[in-house]
């Protein structure tokens, strides 16, 4: 068996799984991880079963000593990971050996990253999950963030060092979500108020929800008098303060605020790597697109893990044969856009695979239109502008893994 110690616990580090399901008519919330895509990759590196629990980390991350060594990996957020001072980036796995420490600082890139050990967290389950319920106070460790002092074991299982073929944290400024299912409570411009608005991610935003500040999507405060009833996960509730709520896995079972539209479920993930002060704008889209996205995105934990090839002790350290990445840069100072017309479809979405000369938006310079083509075969990683943004010269667009050949 695996053993590792907190030294420092960071901002919040909480142990995770997938969740509790089954009792919400009970009044328990779901719980777990809030980014299900990244988590996952992080045990499938491992060869882990995905219910496995795993160690969350939310913008500034621990300290961790390892008393007794083994596998695991990193995935999700960039909190700046460092085993024994050597850079450690997300989406890999590499061996910890034992008297190593691992320090993780500040994010950089996502809000929320995911270390999983090979074996899974050896925690006691509670009503069938190891989650931490902050809440209600049970599961993971003592219901409880992790703290100094604390001391994790987790199974002995071998594995290989390993990279994800896909950028495990996905970075949008764009949500798609579909109406919501009480949209005859809103006049008929709130959604497309909610379309049109840039919100910001406010400080007060926690796990149960993301606190989201903006234009007003109603003229009046939306009355709260409804009877309770059961809230999804990523709905977009309208309180009377004028504030957007967007509910996340902690939160409550069942609510009466307005609920306005539903996040799609390919785009929770997104949810979760905004951080407070970062900008989000929302796209309508209809329930095709909402199950082709998610269907695309879990496609992508079928597809081959890389294996770096290196002899020795170098062969557990993943940061000698990072993925080949390639940045595809604006051409000119230009308005880029993701589809060929307002409303169409995204030409690309993060993980998609392309061709080389394929099209990855749609530049604009003085009302003329050119696609920006892809240079090389590989996946898409990241896009990093938001439709119709005005870009600079040389200003990333897109960002691809790159396939060997």
């Amino acid at each position: 068996m695996g053993w590792i110690e907190v030294q420092a616990p960071g901002l919040l580090t909480t142990v995770q799984d997938r969740g509790r399901r089954g009792y919400e008519h009970l009044g328990v919330m779901v719980g777990g991880v809030l980014d299900d895509y990244a988590a996952a990759w992080a045990n499938r590196l491992l060869g882990n079963p995905p219910e496995a629990a795993v160690l969350e980390m939310t913008l500034v991350g621990p300290t961790l000593a390892v008393v007794e060594g083994g596998w695991a990996a990193l995935a999700g957020a960039d909190l700046g990971a460092r085993v024994d001072g050597e850079p450690w980036p997300p989406g890999t796995a590499r061996r910890l050996a034992a008297g190593s420490v691992v320090r993780f600082g500040r994010a950089v890139r996502g809000a929320r990253a995911y270390l999983a050990f090979a074996g899974g967290l050896d925690v006691p389950p509670v009503l069938g999950s190891r989650a931490t319920d902050l809440v209600s106070g049970f599961g993971g460790v003592e219901g409880r963030a992790l703290v100094a002092g604390d001391r994790l074991r987790f199974g002995d299982q071998e594995a290989e060092p390993a990279r994800a073929p896909v950028d495990t944290c996905l970075v949008r400024d764009v949500v798609r979500v579909l109406p919501g299912v009480r949209l005859e409570r809103f006049p008929p411009t709130a959604l497309e108020r909610l379309a049109q608005g840039v919100w910001r991610v406010s400080p007060r935003s926690d796990r149960v929800g993301l606190r989201l500040e903006g234009p007003p999507v109603v003229d009046t405060p939306m009355p709260s008098d409804a009877i309770s009833e059961a809230m999804a996960i990523g709905a977009v509730e309208v309180p009377p303060s004028g504030e957007l709520l967007v509910l996340l896995k902690a939160r409550g079972t069942i609510g009466g605020y307005a609920t306005l539209a539903h996040v799609v479920t390919a785009d929770l993930p997104v949810l979760a790597q905004l951080r407070p002060g970062e900008s989000v704008r929302f796209r309508v889209v209809g329930e095709d697109e909402a199950l082709e996205a998610v269907r695309r995105l879990w496609a992508t934990l079928t597809w081959p893990l890389e294996r770096p090839e290196a002899e020795g002790p170098a062969a557990a350290e993943p940061a000698a044969a990072a993925p080949e990445r390639l940045v595809v840069p604006a051409p000119s100072w230009c308005v880029v856009w993701r589809a060929n017309a307002p409303g169409e479809r995204p030409l690309v979405e993060v993980g998609d695979r392309v061709e080389a000369g394929q099209p990855l938006a749609l530049v604009e310079v003085m009302k003329v239109f050119t696609p920006l083509a892809s240079p090389a075969r590989g996946t898409v990683t990241a896009i990093h502008f938001a439709d119709g943004a005005v870009v600079e010269e040389g200003a990333p667009l897109v960002e691809l893994a790159v396939e060997r050949t």
